[in-house]
């Protein structure tokens, strides 16, 4: 899997979504999980945090080897 980090105000701008109160119910920080041979999104994760973004990342990477 390859992994991409995003983050809810572009996502915001992409969509077209102009509500400044709109914030993801805090979870701005994210995680496109690509195929690795496509490069199609297959999952999305959220988090609150740099730290726990970056903390799920390692471990997905550590646990695929």
């Amino acid at each position: 899997m390859k992994y991409e980090l995003v983050h809810w105000q572009d996502i915001k701008k992409d969509m077209k979504i102009y509500e400044d109160s709109d914030n993801n119910d805090g979870f701005v920080f994210g995680v496109n999980v690509l195929d690795e041979d496509s490069s199609e999104v297959v999952n999305v994760q959220w988090f609150k945090s740099e730290q726990e973004r970056a903390e799920f990342v390692w471990h997905s990477r550590r646990a695929r080897g």
